[in-house]
């Protein structure tokens, strides 16, 4: 498996009701054989922005989430319900860069959600608070407990 962009959403709505808007938001298709997708998995794609590809979003809910974690167990990650996944596949920083246009433009249009863009479910690129603004988080911080002092202030728990 390739490596991922990951954006989070603090988000009540069901899956599903945040696949739709995604999809009605950048304009997106639905990938015609979902026959892999577990239940309340969303395999949606576009044509990428900034090269010549095809990007592919994976919609479902954040499973990645321990019932009440131990301290040393915590993410960033964990008060974020809903995953998007985003690839490209071939060239990690194209991949990177739409992964970060997908996550300012939702920032633009959900601006009352907070959000997270992490790097294949380990770096936490990017923090993003209503009424606080965006925050890029110095190069190598995770989203795991021993980050934690990095992220606590810019993260919704």
């Amino acid at each position: 498996m390739t490596a991922r962009e990951n954006v989070f959403l603090r988000s009540a709505a069901p899956v599903r009701e945040q696949a739709e808007r995604l999809r009605d938001l950048l304009g997106l298709e639905p990938i015609p054989d979902q026959s892999g997708a577990g239940p309340d998995q969303y395999g949606l794609r576009a044509a990428a922005r900034t090269v010549p590809g095809t990007l592919g979003f994976l919609v479902q809910p954040n499973l990645h989430v321990e019932a009440d974690p131990a301290p040393e167990d915590v993410q960033a990650i964990d008060g974020y319900p809903i995953e998007i996944d985003i690839w490209l596949g071939r060239d990690e920083g194209a991949q990177r860069a739409e992964g970060r246009l997908v996550f300012d433009y939702l920032v633009q249009m959900w601006p009352d959600v907070p959000m997270l863009l992490c790097h294949d479910l380990e770096e936490l690129l990017v923090a993003y608070r209503p009424g606080r603004g965006v925050y890029e988080f110095p190069a190598g911080t995770t989203m795991d407990a021993p980050d934690a002092a990095q992220w606590r202030d810019w993260v919704e728990v």
